[in-house]
């Protein structure tokens, strides 16, 4: 595979490959979130008849024939645009095909793109450091890929899907100055599977200016995108004749987190793995509760700004006779770092397997700017790993092969200790916030 100057030819010991992918083929069919993985599983059964991914879905008549006490009352469907669910559909074919009514079987069959995004996105970052940096370095993060506990809780254990997104933004990030119209696809790729990496969007077209000074390249860029994400979201609509409203009420959810899910029932607190969280754990100890101001919602919007602003303002982009060769690469891998981490600071809901971009990038920068600095990416892993542990709780990721351990975790999550769960996410948030910050301040140097 051929990615401008970064040749994905190389692979890392076979050894360390397949134990990787063993570890993955082992956790996949059993553990998986209660919520998130019961409505991919209702959409992709629901799209592979033509039902729209964004209706709600009763799941004891969709798993009639495989009954489990936690398939059961209404779940909405899905918050991103209809490539997930397109790919939820294969995926329910593809198990229904190989063993009907399974859930073990379409539980693994639905982790299947994200196993091979892990494995994907360690073997290119090995690549790309193999061919700028040297052996020992990509070896390094060859291994902290295939094997960091953070990745392959949110990813093969959990079912979340980001990680697919990171591999196709790290991509166009690596390749922007080299093939700006084939970086532009695969932004648009990554942001039609969780939306929030369109944010980069204006970010590379300010750096392909500041390289090319040719308008005609960032108009070129900025319309490829919008145009490839636009198009790829609407034509499995119409095709398929499904309404769009709901679809246009999931997406605005996705980019505008609120108190209330889009479909209007579900609670949807602020905060999570966002320094909000600190309004979830004070409703706990104040009468009544309270919320955050509501313009604050939309912080992240003049936030996202003033580092394009910033990026334009700057002397220099990077410091080059620091990294060498490297500086093209350096460049984007570090504004990019920036602006997620503004972004992931002044959002009001944050997803903890959302920082999967904040992780990648940020490793990125340390093996290809500061490799001394390694500790840093372990605290971080060590960091959001631990959030994951404590914010689902990790009890219930059991919940197909022993369901009374959802109820448990929600006794826990809603009983009198309760606030000691949201305590530690909050101060775990700070820690990963604290950590991410400290480097980018004090480490790199960009302004």
């Amino acid at each position: 595979m051929s990615l401008g100057k970064y040749t994905i030819r190389f692979l890392p010991k076979k050894g360390y490959l397949a134990a990787g992918l063993a570890l993955r083929l082992f956790l996949a069919p059993f553990l998986s979130h209660p919520f998130d993985m019961r409505v991919f599983m209702a959409v992709g059964a629901a799209v592979s008849k033509g039902i729209t991914p964004y209706g709600q879905y009763v799941l004891q008549n969709i798993f009639a024939a495989t009954p489990n006490p936690n398939l059961y009352g209404t779940v909405p469907g899905i918050g991103y645009p209809p490539l997930w669910g397109l790919i939820c559909s294969d995926m329910y074919s593809l198990a229904s095909a190989l063993a009907s009514n399974n859930l073990y079987a379409y539980v693994f069959a639905l982790k299947i793109p994200i196993i091979i995004a892990e494995l994907g996105t360690a073997v290119l970052i090995y690549n790309i450091l193999k061919s700028q940096m040297n052996e020992k370095i990509a070896q390094k993060a060859f291994i902290l890929f295939a094997f960091c506990p953070y990745i392959i809780a949110v990813g093969t254990v959990w079912g979340m899907f980001d990680i697919i997104a990171v591999f196709f933004a790290v991509i166009s990030a690596c390749i922007l100055y080299k093939n700006w119209a084939l970086s532009s696809v695969f932004l648009a790729v990554a942001s039609l599977l969780k939306v929030f990496p369109i944010i980069l969007a204006p970010l590379y077209s300010i750096l392909l200016y500041r390289s090319t000074r040719d308008l005609k390249t960032v108009l070129g860029f900025s319309l490829f995108v919008v145009a490839i994400m636009g198009s790829f979201t609407l034509l499995p609509m119409v095709a398929y004749g499904w309404p769009t409203s709901n679809m246009y009420n999931a997406l605005s959810y996705q980019m505008v987190a609120s108190s209330q899910g889009y479909d209007h029932q579900a609670s949807f607190p602020y905060g999570a793995a966002s320094p909000f969280n600190v309004f979830t754990l004070a409703n706990n100890f104040v009468a009544g509760g309270f919320q955050p101001p509501w313009i604050l919602v939309y912080a992240w919007i003049p936030a996202c700004i003033a580092v394009y602003i910033l990026l334009l303002r700057a002397r220099m982009l990077v410091a080059v006779k620091e990294i060498g060769p490297t500086a093209d690469l350096a460049v984007v891998v570090q504004w990019s770092l920036v602006l997620l981490l503004v972004f992931f600071t002044t959002r009001a809901w944050v997803s903890e397997q959302n920082l999967t971009f904040l992780f990648t990038f940020m490793a990125l920068s340390v093996f290809i700017q500061n490799p001394q600095d390694i500790r840093d990416v372990r605290k971080l892993w060590l960091l959001l790993f631990a959030f994951v542990l404590i914010h689902v709780p990790v009890i219930a990721f059991f919940w197909m092969p022993f369901p009374w351990t959802l109820n448990a975790a929600t006794a826990f999550a809603n009983g009198p200790f309760g606030w000691t769960r949201l305590l530690l996410m909050t101060l775990l948030t700070l820690g990963y916030l604290s950590l991410s910050w400290h480097y980018v301040v004090k480490k790199l140097r960009w302004w």
